[in-house]
């Protein structure tokens, strides 16, 4: 069966049929875990006001796959090494209070954005793995980056919850967090690292531009909700499972 026929003629009655391909349960696993491992990430990224990291973080993931197609690389890795260099950069300077946040963060934005732009024109030919980075498709996920998903998916949820309760106190209170012998930079470059990992395995499923919108959006819905923390998490994850899930079902 043609993907490309699934695709134009898939609807939300036909989607327990086509969940008997592995390519589709696939696909459901993926969102699943996106929708999680994002909504998780994002929470803290809504608390610590660093909302527009995300957006940084996928765009220099996105020069990185672009820079990586024009080689002939392997997306994933040069994708990863973007965007943990690119976030460790932006914590670099927030730690020495050089410029204000949104500032370094608009500053690697438009810098990595650039680099994509450069190594998109530096292509002979014009590659439709562009289009598949930046806009994704979760039904035609690699068994490799979908075994990476999984993997990293389980190391990024596994971490977040050990060191939940530090970086709870750590963004409400850093300085007493410090006193308190927690960490903080430590921490705080081991927080920015997962929001990296996050964005890079997720961006060859949901594309970096509905990546932001993943970290962004249901840990938003939820906190209009509550102001409980770990009613906050669960929230979020929900809101993150049901919009990847439903986006399987109704695209």
């Amino acid at each position: 069966m043609n993907l490309y026929s699934i695709k134009i003629t898939f609807n939300p009655n036909a989607f327990w049929e086509y969940l008997q391909y592995p390519f589709m349960q696939k696909a459901l696993i993926a969102a699943i875990l996106i929708g999680i491992i994002c909504a998780l990430i994002g929470t803290f990224i809504l608390l610590r006001g660093m909302v527009f990291l995300g957006e940084a973080i996928a765009h220099s993931a996105f020069a990185g796959a672009a820079l990586a197609i024009l080689l002939g690389w392997n997306p994933l890795l040069v994708i990863m090494i973007f965007s943990v260099l690119s976030a460790v950069s932006i914590g670099y300077v927030n730690e020495k209070k050089i410029m204000k946040d949104e500032i370094i963060i608009g500053v690697i934005f438009s810098f990595f954005m650039a680099l994509a732009i450069l190594f998109i024109s530096l292509m002979p030919v014009y590659s439709t793995d562009v289009t598949s980075i930046l806009f994704g498709n979760i039904l035609i996920i690699s068994p490799s980056t979908f075994n990476l998903l999984i993997l990293f998916s389980l190391l990024i949820i596994i971490v977040m919850f050990a060191i939940k309760k530090e970086l709870y106190f750590i963004t409400f209170d850093e300085e007493s967090a410090k006193i308190s012998g927690i960490p903080v930079r430590l921490l705080s470059y081991i927080f920015l690292i997962l929001v990296s990992i996050t964005i890079s395995v997720s961006l060859k499923a949901i594309g970096a531009i509905l990546v932001f919108a993943m970290i962004v959006t249901p840990a938003a819905a939820a906190y209009q909700l509550t102001f409980k923390f770990n009613r906050l998490l669960i929230l979020a994850g929900i809101f993150g499972v049901f919009s990847t899930v439903g986006g399987c079902i109704f695209q």
